[in-house]
């Protein structure tokens, strides 16, 4: 299995968010993207419905800075390098739920699932201005 990840610039109206956020971390992220000048941590979604998968924060503040496009990993809930699990409880979280949770437009609460993935997630560089077109 191919272990490295590919980076996608995928437009925002393809992501779609899937837990609530706290809105002080994402004034903190937002002007911490600003501050930087680049983007630097990728949003990790689920590669067909664009569902996040890590980085509820990061596309509020995407959301907030005006931006059309992300710095995105696809990937699937079935890739072996993906884990999810209930972030209180540390039990296997079931994947269906979180599809159909969606699909009623509903968010999760603030922390229900934790992603992990292995191997690490990258970092990236790049420009702001990339990602206003």
């Amino acid at each position: 299995m191919e272990q490295g990840y590919q980076i996608a610039l995928r437009p925002l109206c393809r992501v779609l968010q899937s837990e609530q956020v706290d809105p002080a971390n994402v004034t903190m992220l937002r002007e911490s993207i600003v501050r930087a000048g680049h983007w630097l941590e990728p949003i990790i979604v689920e590669r067909s419905r664009g569902i996040v998968m890590d980085g509820n924060h990061r596309f509020n503040a995407a959301l907030q800075l005006g931006l059309k496009r992300v710095p995105c990993i696809q990937l699937d809930y079935t890739d072996p390098r993906v884990c999810v699990r209930h972030w209180q409880t540390g039990q296997a979280f079931e994947v269906a739920q979180i599809f159909t949770t969606i699909a009623r437009g509903e968010l999760f609460p603030y922390k229900t699932t934790r992603h992990a993935f292995d191997p690490a997630l990258p970092m990236v560089a790049i420009p702001l201005e990339r990602l206003y077109a």
